[in-house]
């Protein structure tokens, strides 16, 4: 896709999560497009390379440390782009949680953090974002992949979606959609459909589309030399 067709040249666009996996590679398309990126991620440091990462493609990129799931650190991070930039025209916020604990050992606690990293933190993003974003500015959510089928995470994935369409409903004239990976993030070699999905909502090829949950099937990475290899050992 052209930056012509896109039309991201200059667009302030705010990724969230930017540090690593989807984040990063989200983050380095919209700097491959033209846009200037605004780079959050918890860990200052990941935020800061990935800032650098964008800047040698030749974008304009800012990091700032923040965590989306905290709303002083939200409330912050809208200020400081407000005082660098006015408005945004976009942002992307790639949800983090993750859970490895089977259904029916999960504990309260770890409840409570699924529902804060990912609804919280989409909670808290859609709200500043309908302050900060400019006319026909866009949210895009990336939510939790289609592998993780536990009840936990998949009651996480509907309720992301809820204020998708809730925010859509309500608001019409802000482009709110989302996105779900097939899988986790890889490598950002195989995971381009991902990254092209959320480049086109957050474009001018988009322009209209509201309310949409687009599932992104990505392919799976070939194995390491050293797996085949002990595959052939296998009886």
């Amino acid at each position: 896709m052209s930056r012509d067709l896109l039309g991201l040249e200059g667009r302030i666009v705010m990724v969230t999560g930017a540090g690593r996996g989807f984040g990063r590679a989200i983050a380095h398309g919209y700097g491959r497009n033209g846009a200037t990126v605004i780079a959050v991620d918890p860990d200052v440091e990941l935020a800061t390379a990935v800032a650098s990462e964008v800047e040698a493609l030749g974008a304009t990129a800012i990091p700032i440390r923040g965590d989306m799931s905290v709303v002083l650190d939200v409330t912050s991070t809208f200020e400081k782009v407000e005082e660098l930039f006015g408005l945004l025209d976009g942002i992307v916020h790639v949800t983090t949680a993750e859970s490895k604990t089977p259904f029916v050992e999960l504990l309260e606690g770890e409840w409570y953090d699924l529902m804060s990293q990912d609804v919280k933190s989409s909670l808290y993003v859609l709200q500043q974002g309908l302050r900060h974003l400019a006319g026909g500015g866009f949210v895009t959510l990336v939510l939790p992949p289609a592998a993780r089928i536990e009840p936990h995470t998949l009651s996480v994935r509907k309720a992301v979606e809820g204020l998708i369409e809730g925010t859509t409903r309500t608001f019409p004239g802000v482009r709110v959609n989302g996105v779900v990976p097939s899988r986790d993030p890889v490598g950002e070699a195989h995971d381009q459909a991902l990254v092209r999905a959320a480049l086109a909502l957050g474009s001018m090829v988009a322009e209209g589309v509201r309310g949409v949950v687009l599932e992104v099937q990505l392919p799976e990475p070939p194995m390491a030399p050293e797996v085949y290899e002990m595959l052939r050992e296998v009886p």
